[in-house]
């Protein structure tokens, strides 16, 4: 059971940076259900590994995209990133502790990033690139 299924009011408009958000709520889901399982702990170093090369290659991309259309929030989104960076480099500090509360503590970060990152900054994104270049972009 996935605590997060992808929903339409979720995507940008992008298809491309659409389809990279979704590895990160299969992340979400897979922290959740290590959690229920009581498994956290046996999963918490993997999910790091995976979502510190998501970040590296989504928003690489996003970046890229944003820059060469001239997004006008472009470097308040790219601060966004690098704070979720930095907080993903917190949590991965935090290997040798309590593995139970790092494993909730990585799953309350994840959705917050979807909820007030994703949902907000993201979809701000999502008009201003349809209107130069399609959904299609790549």
């Amino acid at each position: 059971m996935s605590v997060i299924i992808w929903r339409k009011h979720y995507e940008t408009g992008i298809n491309i940076l659409d389809e990279e958000h979704k590895q990160l709520l299969n992340l979400i889901n897979l922290v959740y259900s290590a959690i229920r399982d009581k498994k956290g702990p046996s999963v918490i170093a993997a999910v790091l590994t995976d979502l510190e090369r998501y970040t590296v290659d989504h928003f690489q991309h996003e970046e890229k995209l944003l820059e060469k259309y001239g997004y006008p929030d472009f470097q308040a989104h790219l601060q966004k990133h690098k704070a979720f960076i930095n907080e993903l480099k917190d949590k991965k500090a935090k290997m040798d502790s309590d593995q139970d509360e790092l494993a909730k503590e990585l799953l309350r970060f994840m959705r917050e990033w979807l909820v007030n990152h994703i949902m907000v900054m993201d979809k701000n994104y999502g008009p201003f690139l349809e209107a130069r270049v399609g959904r299609f972009v790549d």
